[in-house]
């Protein structure tokens, strides 16, 4: 819920190297992890990738994605998607209605499609220029069949790609510590017609037409611009009080142009949706409270974020970590 107050976080592309780093060995032939030291604001970066399934494929693609996570549930993120700096995915099932602004329920023209949310070190990395094609060249899934029930070209939404912009990506520093109490060593969920074991959704909302997504875009540009004063960046990435009191794990948000407005895209992993609400309204911290109060006068529909349950867009078919991430 620290839209706003994660916002003053900082991309750490430039500086990760410089502030140490640890290195396991992965499964999968050359495959190493070099990993921040710790997580924070902005230490991580994430993208979409949207890859649409052929007509009435959708039933073998579920089934497909079941039986593939049954086989793997001692595995991790890396035995999904083996790719040096891969630390989290979630695949989630698009019913045509992802990326839409609010209200505008489902496009039956796009169809459906898979949905691959991934976090990675560094998205500036060489694997993340075609991240299509690293995912269907290293993901098992496709050796599986995946790739002969799909069709057409995949959307990437990223930071600097078309019209999207980045705001921010935030990892509770001790979420590694924190899933493995709740969850356990199994980090992959194969939650293809099962519940997922901790919550999981990705939302996209509109922002109001007109002057409201012109003013938002350039908020998000000046922001990003402070970012790069490394006292802007010292403050920033040690804010993680509050994402501690929500118990989330990972939170993302990108920025995209779609028609005449904004639209933006949002990722959560938390330990409990409850008092992930409850603490973001019991909050007296400002900086919540300053989040909520934009929130409500920028977003078309507000309640839809702000009241709970928060409703993914996407069903949830496999979520899986690293075990080391930090």
């Amino acid at each position: 819920m620290a839209l706003v107050r994660a916002h003053m976080g900082r991309r750490e592309t430039d500086n990760r190297a410089a502030e140490g780093s640890t290195e396991t060995a992965a499964d999968g032939p050359g495959v190493r992890r070099t990993y921040p030291e710790r997580g924070g604001i902005d230490v991580f970066d994430s993208l979409l990738v949207r890859q649409p399934i052929a007509d009435g494929r959708t039933g073998a693609v579920r089934d497909l994605l079941a039986d593939w996570a049954g086989d793997s549930a001692d595995g991790d993120v890396r035995t999904l998607l083996p790719v040096d700096g891969a630390t989290l995915v979630t695949l989630f099932l698009d019913d045509g209605g992802f990326g839409l602004t609010d209200n505008a329920g489902r496009d039956p023209r796009r169809g459906d499609a898979v949905l691959w949310y991934v976090e990675v070190v560094d998205d500036d990395a060489e694997a993340w220029t075609t991240p299509d094609e690293t995912i269907r060249s290293a993901s098992p899934l496709f050796e599986r069949g995946l790739s002969d029930l799909l069709t057409g070209e995949a959307t990437v939404h990223a930071d600097g790609r078309g019209d999207h912009r980045y705001v921010t990506h935030v990892t509770n520093p001790h979420r590694q510590e924190r899933y493995v109490d709740a969850v356990g060593r199994s980090l992959v969920a194969p939650v293809a017609g099962d519940e997922l074991p901790i919550p999981v959704a990705v939302v996209s909302l509109g922002v109001k037409a007109g002057l409201t997504s012109t003013l938002v875009a350039r908020a998000v540009d000046l922001v990003n611009q402070l970012k790069r004063f490394d006292r802007v960046r010292a403050w920033a990435r040690e804010e993680t009080e509050t994402v501690e009191a929500e118990a989330v794990y990972t939170e993302s948000l990108l920025l995209e142009e779609v028609g005449d407005r904004q639209v933006v895209h949002y990722y959560i992993e938390t330990e409990d949706m409850d008092r992930l609400y409850e603490a973001f309204r019991e909050s007296d911290d400002w900086e919540a409270r300053l989040s909520e109060w934009v929130l409500r006068r920028v977003l078309a529909t507000p309640e839809t974020f702000l009241d709970p349950p928060l409703e993914t867009d996407c069903e949830v078919l496999i979520h899986a970590v690293d075990p080391e991430r930090p």
